[in-house]
C-alpha cells in the first residue's frame, strides 16, 4: 500500500515480529498495541510518545489518543485532528490548556472520536474533548450538561452524541457551518427533536452523518444529514 498511509513500516529498530497483540488505524497511519502496553505507530504518524500500559487506543483521521490502564490518555499525530489536547477554532488555538492540566491524567473509562477530534467519558460521568472545534472538540458552551451523568457516546464523522442515564441527550459538533462540515448537516444540532430526546432514550446509531435514536417505548427519533 501507500508507504505514506503505513503500507511500509519503516520503523528501524522497532521490532513488530513478535508480541503484537491489536493493530489499529487512522485514515494515514497504523499503531501497533504490544502484549508489554507499549505502542508503536507508522505511517504519516511516524512518530510514537514513548508510553507504557496502554489498554486501548482511538483514533481520528490524523492523530491517536492511547488510554492507560491507569485511566490517563496520551495524544500525538495532527494537532488539528487531536493529536495534542486542545481545542482548535479553524485558524487559531484556545489559550492555555483549556483542558485543565488534570484532565487527562486519571479516571477517563473510555475515548470516542469523530473525524478530527476525542471525547474523553471519564468515571464519573463527565465528558472531556479537545481536537478541531467544528468536529465536536469545543464543548464549552454545553459543559454544564455533560458535567456528569453521561452513560455512552456516539459519534458520526464529526459530531458527538451524549446518552446520559436519565435516557436523555446531548449533542454537539458539526452542524453545517464549520470548516470542515462542507454545508452539510452532521448531527451535531438536534434541536428539531429536542423535545423527544429530553427522556426515554434507550441506544443510539450512527451512519457517517445521521443519529438514529431508539426509545424504550419502540418508538425511533432521527436527526442530522
Amino acid at each position: 500500500g501507500d508507504p505514506e498511509r503505513g503500507g511500509e513500516l519503516g520503523l528501524g529498530d522497532i521490532d513488530l515480529n513478535t508480541d503484537v497483540t491489536q493493530i489499529f488505524s487512522s485514515e494515514l497511519s497504523f499503531a501497533a498495541l504490544k502484549s508489554d502496553g507499549s505502542v508503536f505507530s507508522w505511517g504519516t504518524i511516524d512518530w510514537t510518545p514513548d508510553i507504557q500500559n496502554v489498554v486501548d487506543i482511538s483514533s481520528t483521521v490524523g492523530a491517536f489518543a492511547a488510554l492507560k490502564n491507569d485511566g490517563s490518555v496520551v495524544a500525538w499525530g495532527q494537532k488539528n485532528a487531536g493529536g495534542q489536547p486542545a481545542v482548535f477554532h479553524g485558524t487559531n488555538w484556545s489559550d492555555g490548556n483549556p483542558l485543565g492540566d488534570s484532565a487527562l491524567t486519571s479516571g477517563v473509562n473510555k475515548v470516542f472520536s469523530t473525524d478530527k477530534a476525542f471525547a474523553a467519558l471519564k468515571d464519573d460521568g463527565s465528558v472531556i474533548t479537545w481536537g478541531h472545534a467544528d468536529s465536536g472538540g469545543d464543548i464549552s458552551e454545553i459543559s454544564s450538561s455533560l458535567s456528569s451523568g453521561v452513560s455512552n457516546i456516539y459519534s458520526t464523522e464529526q459530531a458527538f452524541a451524549a446518552l446520559k442515564t436519565d435516557g436523555s441527550v446531548i449533542t454537539w459538533g458539526g452542524s453545517g457551518d464549520g470548516q470542515w462540515a462542507f454545508g452539510t448537516d452532521y448531527g451535531g444540532d438536534s434541536s428539531l427533536v429536542s423535545s423527544s430526546l429530553i427522556n426515554g432514550v434507550n441506544k443510539i446509531f450512527t451512519t457517517s452523518q445521521a443519529f438514529a435514536a431508539l426509545k424504550d417505548d419502540g418508538s425511533v427519533i432521527t436527526w442530522g444529514a
